[in-house]
C-alpha cells in the first residue's frame, strides 16, 4: 500500500492511501509559537503550576473540566510536561486555548474561584483574573427587564455606593417594536450609564422553562426575546465603548475582545437574601429595608455596604415597582461584591447551607 507524505509550512502532516483514497487525520503543531511569547521564568511558572500533582490547583485556572482531565490523563501516562510544546500533544488542546490557561496562570487564580470553592458550579462568567481586580476601582451592577433598567454604582476601595438609579422605558401604545427600534431604546440606556472597570449582570435563562415561558403563548415569547435582544445590544455597547478604536494587527492577542460585563448566576441573590420561594420571586422591599438600616455608616473591613442618606430616601420616596427593580439591582450588586471582590466568607458558608 502506497502514501503519499505532503509537507506545509506550518508542519501538518496529511498522508493519504492512494488505493482506498482515505485520509488520515491531520495535526497541526503550534509549538514554535508558544515557545516565543513567553520568557524563561513564565514558562518555568506555567509548567509549575500544571505539573502540580493536584489536580485542584490547575482548576483555578482558566481551562474546561474535560481539558482539565485530559491533562490529568497525559501527565499519569507520560509523565510531567517538560515545555509548554507539550500541550501539543494533550487532545482538546488548540493554540487559543493554550494561550489562554497559560496567560491566566501568569495573572494567578481569580479570588472568585479560589473563595467560592465550596459553592457549587460556576457562579461567574467570563473568568475574572486577579490582574482586573486589582485594577478595578468601581463596579457597576446592571438589571434590566422589559420595562426598566436600574443600575448601581459601588467604589471598591470604600464599598460605598455612589449612583443608584432607576430608568423606565416607555412603549408607544400599539406599535409593533423592530430590531432598530430595541437598538435605539439600548442605545439611550447606555448613554445613561455610568462609566466603571468591571460592570455586572445577571445571566440569562438557557432555556424558556428556566425562563418561565410558556412555548406554547407567543406573546409571552414575543416578550422574552425582545428583552434577550436589549440585553445583547446593551452588553455589546457596554463593551465597545470601552474597546480601542486603534486598528489591530489580526494576529496580535490586542484583537481579542476584552469583556468588560461578567454575568453572575442569577439565584445566588435570591438564595442569599431570602428572596426566592420555591422557583417564585417575592419583592425586596422588606429586605431591602432592613440592609438599609445597617447600611447607613461605613465597614473599617467592608463587611457591608455604605448607602448614604439621599439615596436611602430616595429609594423609599419610590412606587412600588421601582423599588422592587432597584433592589433587585442593589442584591445584586452586594451579591457579586461579597462573593467575587471582598470574598465575604459569612455569605459563603451562608449560601452552602443553603445548598448552592
Amino acid at each position: 500500500m502506497l502514501f503519499k507524505v505532503v509537507n506545509s509550512s506550518r508542519r501538518i502532516l496529511s498522508p493519504l492511501c492512494l488505493s482506498c483514497r482515505v485520509s488520515v487525520v491531520t495535526k497541526c503543531y503550534f509549538s514554535e509559537g508558544l515557545d516565543q511569547k513567553y520568557n524563561d521564568v513564565e514558562k518555568e511558572k506555567i509548567l509549575q503550576v500544571i505539573n502540580n500533582p493536584d489536580d485542584s490547583i490547575l482548576s483555578g485556572y482558566e481551562v474546561s473540566k474535560a481539558n482539565l482531565k485530559k491533562v490529568s490523563q497525559w501527565k499519569s501516562s507520560n509523565g510531567q510536561m517538560k515545555s509548554l510544546s507539550d500541550i501539543e500533544y494533550i487532545d482538546g488542546f488548540s493554540e487559543k486555548t493554550a494561550n489562554k490557561l497559560f496567560r491566566s496562570i501568569l495573572s494567578g487564580p481569580s479570588k472568585e474561584k479560589k473563595a467560592n470553592g465550596k459553592i457549587k458550579g460556576q457562579i461567574l462568567h467570563p473568568y475574572l483574573s486577579d490582574s482586573v481586580l486589582k485594577e478595578c476601582k468601581s463596579v457597576l451592577s446592571v438589571y434590566i427587564t422589559v420595562n426598566s433598567v436600574s443600575w448601581t454604582l459601588i467604589d471598591k476601595s470604600s464599598y460605598e455606593v455612589q449612583e443608584w438609579k432607576y430608568y423606565g422605558i416607555d412603549y408607544p401604545e400599539g406599535k409593533r417594536f423592530q430590531i432598530t427600534d430595541i437598538l435605539d431604546i439600548a442605545w439611550r440606556v447606555t448613554q445613561q450609564l455610568p462609566h466603571a472597570d468591571i460592570y455586572v449582570m445577571k445571566a440569562a435563562p438557557t432555556t424558556l422553562r428556566a425562563a418561565g415561558s410558556d412555548p406554547n403563548n407567543p406573546k409571552v415569547l414575543a416578550v422574552n426575546l425582545q428583552k434577550a435582544q436589549m440585553v445583547a445590544m446593551i452588553v455589546a455597547l457596554i463593551n465597545s465603548r470601552n474597546a480601542s478604536l486603534e486598528p489591530s494587527n489580526e494576529e496580535s492577542e490586542d484583537n481579542v475582545l476584552k469583556q468588560k460585563v461578567y454575568f453572575l448566576r442569577p439565584t445566588l441573590p435570591y438564595r442569599l437574601y431570602g428572596t426566592l420561594v420555591g422557583n417564585e420571586r417575592v419583592s425586596t422591599d422588606q429586605t431591602v429595608e432592613m440592609l438599609l438600616q445597617g447600611f447607613s455608616e461605613k465597614s473599617s473591613n467592608n463587611s457591608h455596604a455604605f448607602v448614604p442618606k439621599p439615596l436611602q430616601d430616595m429609594f423609599r420616596s419610590q412606587k412600588d415597582l421601582q423599588k422592587d427593580m432597584l433592589g433587585h439591582c442593589l442584591l445584586l450588586s452586594l451579591t457579586f461584591m461579597d462573593l467575587c471582590i471582598y470574598n465575604n466568607k459569612e455569605k459563603i458558608e451562608k449560601l452552602t447551607r443553603r445548598g448552592e
